[in-house]
Order: structure tokens, then sequence, then C-alpha cells
């Protein structure tokens, strides 16, 4: 089976070659982001036609909606079917609210979707939102590390009575302000430090809104390679993100045993159950949150609980050979 593949994450090269593995043939043409809003689209096209104009390909699988465009033209061009992976919770009011540029990705979605040989959504709350019922729902695969103990976050940032740690994309879906502001009303009932691990458009806003008020309270990490030891040394996992696809790192916080407290977006209600591993709350809603900050250190009782309920946490797949055969299998109906 010969796949082309569409992808921007430059980072999971090494994931992609497994994939190859077990497949005839995988190429892989890549949206180089620095290359510009556009000439990255006009780039790509022009070299997926080329490798289609010379090898006879199975399925071509896009995830983002603009790749998603281009693999619907050159689908109709080559007489090829499609794939069209969708890992952004698009159809959320808060999506369309973020950016012109994402009201426009709605549109094509909505065009693109009914167009589509076939469609992979990461979660239930994506495929109930798009209208295809026969969408298979393929969660991210997870490649979590076990801790190495040469990192505590405790003994880094030492005397605070509750630490919070974040992990993510420094961006405005985000939400990290969200957090900020509950983070000055946290620190008037206790000694609480917030980690945040990750880098983006929004860090220095984000850094100079905590210079104000939070100076102590408030640590930026950068970008890590592996978050174990954050998650093993945290007391719970905060995520305030307006939406999401799925939410990969609460999957990483589950895996290693922290409590999540998290808005009612992606994987909540499917991975995380409210009250047994982790808390779910309205999106937006910072006295939620901080309830349920007040609630995790102050009830022993139910921290412990939920610290168990991690441990009993279905997660989606055993080991990476089980998600790649699903995410070939995929395929394989694709063509089918």
């Amino acid at each position: 089976m010969k796949i082309l593949m569409f992808s921007s994450d430059r980072g999971a090269v090494e994931r992609m070659r497994r994939y190859g593995e077990a497949l005839d043939k995988l190429e892989i043409v890549f949206f180089d982001r620095a290359q510009g809003r556009f000439l990255r689209f006009f780039k790509g096209y022009f070299e997926a036609k080329k490798i289609l104009a010379r090898e006879r390909f199975n399925v071509i699988t896009a995830q983002e909606i603009e790749h998603s465009f281009l693999a619907w033209i050159l689908s109709r061009k080559f007489k090829i079917p499609w794939q069209m992976q969708i890992h952004t919770d698009i159809f959320s009011p808060y999506y369309a609210e973020h950016s012109m540029f994402n009201r426009i990705r709605v549109w094509f979605a909505k065009f693109l979707i009914p167009r589509a040989n076939c469609v992979r959504a990461v979660s239930e709350r994506i495929k109930k939102s798009i209208n295809r019922p026969d969408a298979i729902i393929l969660p991210i695969f997870s490649n979590f590390q076990s801790p190495t103990s040469n990192f505590n976050i405790r003994e880094k940032y030492p005397g605070y009575d509750f630490y919070i740690l974040m992990v993510g994309r420094l961006a405005p879906e985000k939400n990290f302000k969200l957090a900020l502001e509950v983070m000055r009303e946290v620190i008037k009932k206790f000694n609480a430090l917030l980690i945040i691990v990750g880098d983006g458009p929004e860090r220095k806003r984000l850094e100079r809104q905590a210079q104000v008020g939070l100076e102590a309270n408030v640590r930026f990490e950068g970008w890590r390679e592996n978050l174990a030891d954050y998650y093993a040394s945290a007391d719970c996992y905060l995520l305030t993100s307006d939406y999401e696809g799925y939410g990969l790192s609460v999957i990483e916080a589950l895996q290693a045993g922290l409590p999540v407290i998290m808005n009612d977006v992606g994987l909540a209600g499917e991975i995380v159950k409210n009250g047994e591993n982790g808390i779910i709350v309205p999106i937006g809603n910072k006295e939620k949150i901080i309830e349920a900050l007040l609630k995790i250190r102050e009830d022993r009782e139910f921290r412990e609980k939920l610290q168990a309920g991690t441990k009993k946490t279905k997660m989606p797949y055993s080991s990476f050979e089980e998600y790649r055969d699903k995410l070939i299998d995929s395929w394989k109906i694709c063509r089918a």
C-alpha cells in the first residue's frame, strides 16, 4: 500500500518513518511554516503533483484544512481517494471567534467533509460535530516516557504549598491568560506556583502580564523535550483551552498519575471523567477553576481518589504498533 501524506510537523518524522515500515511506501510532503502562510501551499501542491504524476499512490491523507483542500484537488485530478484528518474542534463556536482565517477554515471544512472519501476524527466530540457517521475515531498516540528522577519541580522551586502544571503552545486558543487570572485569586488563598512549559507567539505578552503581581508565583520554562519529570512532581494539571481537538498533554498527565482540571473541551468526558480522574469545568469559568483547585488541595480524600482514578484510566492504545495498525486500517478503508 502506497500513501502520500501532507504534514507540517517535522517533529514527527521518526514516528512517520515507523509508519512507513509497515507500508509499501510512505511519501511525505512537508508544508514548511518558515516559507510563509501562502507560499508553502503552492510549493507543497506542485511537489505533490510531481510525485503523483510519476507514481501511483493508493490514498492521499491530509490533516490541516488547507492541506485537505489540496488533497481534494489532487484526488480529483489523479483519481485517488483521500482521507481528511480532523485534529481540531473546528465547529466549536470558540474556534471561529479566534481569527478571520479560522472562519475561512470553517467554511472550507463544511465544503470538504462531505467530499472526503473517508474521515478520521481524533475524538468523539469532533465526530459528533462533523455530521459524518462513518468517520473513524482514532485518537493521537502518546509516546509518554517514564520519569527519570533527575528533575523535580519542588527542588527547583522550593517553598510552595501547591504546584500546578500547564503544558502547551503559548497561543491565544490555549487561553493561558485565564490561568494567570486564576492565579491572581488563588495566591490570596494559598501559596501556589504555576509552571508553564511551552513556547509560542503569546509568550512575551504572558510574561509581561505575569510580571504584574505574579512574579513569585508563575514560572515559564520554555520548550522541553521530556516532560515526564514535570508531570511526576506536580500536584495537578490544568488546561484552560477555549477548544481542543483532543488534548495530548492531558493524556500524558493522566499517565503520570496527575489529577486534571480542564475546560469542557477535547477528550473531556471521553477520557477524563468528572470526579473520577479529574474535574471538568465550563469553558472560561474562572470561579469553577479556582473552586476545583481548592478542592484538590484541601480535600485529601478526594485528591487521592482522583490519583487512583488516573491509574484506572483506559488509554486508547497499549502500544505504538496498535496505533500504527489502526491508522493503516483507516487508509485501507479509505481505499475500499
